[in-house]
């Protein structure tokens, strides 16, 4: 708000509110007069006496009258503050419920108040109509600096206001949280208390979660996490109590990795999500009279893709789950994978826990076990056993990174979302700009003839189609309104989104110059890339291969879903003929 000196003459009429100069500024005008203290009404007609100090035998002091103001009527005085900071919720709060504290002023010679603590909720007040606000008045008068004893003064105010701002503490997170919970044991509902405190709706959400999980509101007070991070770790407290585990990962990280804590709580969701999924099918299979068992540990079983009824079938007849479902080793084990949608989908895959014991043989020749036992003695043989031992322990690692992959994929597409609804690009955003369309690679081109789908998804807009379609593309309607440098956003919005279409499970095996360029812009504008991202970038290795102990004998990994095309195709004969010889 503009701060305007007022004419006396104008005292009845005041909208605005007059300034003093601060010390040793040349650039602010000398203050005009202020209306008298008959603009006010009194609340205490006498100054209050302060009782003497037991321990120091201090003389009793007055602390002075209070009163009810107009503020329109009070001078501000000399103030160290010069950013107001009159933010919204600040002015909601005054417009609801008035100036709480009492404004501390002086009374000068000719009888008009003068602001010494309380700038910004006088200016509030003024900005937001307030009738009256309670004043303070303290003895003494404000002073001009001109002589020694104004220039005490002087240091007196200086120090009062540092202090008044500098030793304030505000409630933290914790303190906020046991408050609006205490609101809600009292009846209040969380959007009651967002318009009683003018916080967030969605931040009382947060603070009610966490008040109702005993485990989030004890990691709160332990550690120094904040509320967005609590937050999160009470999701993971349910009704059947909580998962400690995951309650455990989250604190971890957001001790030593803040960075990673958005990608492990997304695995985490994403965990749940298809533990439920999982779940589900397997009750549906016990129910059916089948065994379920670990996808991480099939024992000797094999694939009944990979099997035929019996020597008299003809060879290449697949054996089918109705045809096998009568065997006495009839199993299945299921598992969640993320097509090219990113939905997740339940994976059935049937086996054979003994396909040497009840007839079968393989759908091309004979069958080897999934144990990886090639038979016979020698070195021949142990190299192949360690083969096909280390065949499983890569598929594991394989299918470990692309169930990280697609978690990461979703923190990345929140957090370019966030990046793309800035004013502005980043400032070095031209060169990754230049160069990009210097390119012109695939990518690019691929997206510019689909009409930028996944650019219009970032920036919130329904998508229209390929190009040949006829119809504008949402993005030339803001791009024709846009100010300069939205305009640049919009541009970099459309080359980002081509190369997160591009990205996929094969990315962080097999990634494109395009694909590391677009992971080192990010990286650079601020994004965490997860550890199976920075292996687009060749950092890090992501997931662990795990080591001989860490795999049973004989446990087999189940081929898991891509968008590879033949490198999927690839992937899953590779797992065949390590199952099945």
């Amino acid at each position: 708000m503009t701060v305007t000196a007022i004419p006396d003459e104008t005292t009845a009429d005041l909208t605005r509110v007059e300034q003093q100069p601060a010390i040793d500024d040349p650039h602010v005008p000398e203050a005009a007069a202020a209306a008298p203290t008959a603009a006010g009404s009194e609340i205490g007609d006498a100054p209050t006496p302060v009782d003497a100090d037991p321990c120091t035998g201090a003389d009793d002091e007055p602390v002075g009258e209070l009163l009810r103001v107009d503020p329109c009527t009070l001078v501000i005085g000399a103030n160290v503050r010069r950013d107001v900071a009159l933010d919204k919720p600040f002015l909601r709060s005054v417009t609801d419920r008035g100036v709480r504290e009492p404004i501390i002023a002086r009374r000068r010679t000719d009888g008009a108040l003068v602001v010494r603590k309380g700038k910004r909720r006088t200016l509030a007040a003024v900005e937001t109509g307030r009738a009256t606000v309670p004043v303070l008045v303290e003895p003494g008068e404000p002073g001009d600096d001109a002589d020694a004893g104004d220039r005490r003064d002087a240091i007196d105010r200086i120090v009062d206001q540092l202090e008044e701002n500098h030793h304030r503490v505000g409630t933290n997170d914790a303190d906020e949280v046991r408050a609006h919970q205490q609101l809600l044991d009292l009846g209040l509902t969380a959007g009651q208390i967002a318009r009683r405190t003018h916080v967030p709706t969605t931040r009382v959400k947060q603070t009610a979660a966490v008040a109702r999980s005993e485990i989030a509101t004890a990691a709160m007070e332990r550690y120094d996490l904040t509320l967005d991070q609590v937050a999160v770790i009470a999701e993971f407290d349910g009704p059947d109590g909580p998962d400690v585990e995951a309650v455990k990962a989250l604190t971890v990280t957001a001790a030593k990795e803040p960075a990673q804590f958005a990608h492990v709580a997304q695995r985490l969701r994403d965990q749940r999500a298809d533990a439920r999924q999982v779940a589900d099918t397997v009750a549906e299979l016990t129910g059916q009279g089948v065994r379920v068992l670990d996808p991480n540990d099939v024992g000797g079983a094999a694939q009944i893709s990979g099997l035929r009824l019996d020597a008299q079938t003809p060879s290449g007849t697949e054996l089918d789950p109705d045809t096998h479902s009568g065997c006495p080793g009839h199993a299945a084990t299921v598992e969640v994978h993320r097509g090219w949608n990113r939905e997740p989908q339940v994976k059935v895959v049937h086996w054979c826990t003994a396909p040497d014991e009840h007839g079968h043989v393989a759908r091309w020749g004979r069958v080897t076990p999934a144990r990886g036992d090639a038979g016979g003695d020698g070195e021949v043989a142990r190299e192949l056993a360690q083969a096909a031992k280390q065949a499983k322990v890569e598929r594991r690692r394989v299918i470990a990174n692309n169930k990280d992959w697609d978690s990461a994929a979703t923190v990345r597409r929140e957090w370019l979302r966030t990046f793309l609804a800035r004013r502005s690009a980043p400032r070095n955003a031209w060169p990754h700009i230049a160069t990009t369309l210097a390119h012109a690679g695939h990518d690019l081109r691929r997206a510019m003839e689909s009409g930028h789908p996944t650019a219009c998804e970032l920036l919130g807009l329904t998508a229209v189609g390929s190009v040949h379609t006829g119809r504008p593309n949402p993005i030339e309607a803001l791009a024709a309104t846009a100010t300069p440098a939205r305009a640049t956003l919009l541009t970099l919005a459309v080359l980002l989104g081509a190369a997160e279409d591009a990205t996929g499970r094969q990315t962080w095996r097999n990634p494109s110059p395009e694909s590391r360029a677009y992971f080192a812009a990010l990286r650079d504008w601020g994004y965490p890339l997860s550890p199976v991202e920075q292996l687009a970038l060749g950092d890090i290795d992501a997931t662990p291969i795990p080591s001989d102990d860490d795999v049973a004998d004989g446990a087999e990994a189940t081929p898991d879903s891509d968008t590879d095309g033949e490198d999927h195709a690839a992937a899953t004969d590779a797992d065949e003929a390590a199952v099945n010889g």
